[in-house]
């Protein structure tokens, strides 16, 4: 089985977008996948558990943008940042937030038949006898 081997980045830009404006992504790993997990859920005082499933979005366009070159209203840039990834238009943000799951999906058929990497059997785990005197 064929396997991403390094985080995959992309520029982007969306056609309404100004011709300035571009968004850099990155693929996202394990570690990303586990930090956005735990991030939407949270327990309180009581131990009850609560799923805040609206932040998936916002805190995947956290950690898969790089960089952007995106201006507001007057054009003055926007900085990279959770309050100006909260302000974006629902329509941009789900542009960004469709392009990184993109670019974070499993190898497709046609790129598993390119890879050149060979399928392994896993991690073999070899027993050590101990020796007590």
């Amino acid at each position: 089985m064929s396997r991403r081997k390094s985080i995959a980045t992309k520029q982007i830009r969306a056609d309404h977008w100004d011709a300035h404006e571009v968004v850099i992504i990155r693929s996202l790993n394990t570690e990303d996948e586990e930090q956005i997990q735990d991030e939407i859920a949270s327990v309180n005082a009581n131990s009850q558990v609560h799923l805040h499933t609206g932040r998936v979005k916002r805190l995947t366009l956290q950690r898969g943008i790089v960089s952007w070159t995106l201006t507001d209203d007057q054009n003055r840039p926007l900085p990279l940042n959770e309050q100006s990834i909260r302000g974006l238009d629902r329509a941009d943000s789900k542009f960004i937030f469709d392009e990184i799951e993109a670019i974070s999906a499993p190898l497709s058929a046609e790129e598993k038949k390119e890879s050149t990497t060979s399928a392994t059997h896993g991690i073999e785990v070899v027993a050590t006898a101990s020796h007590s005197k």
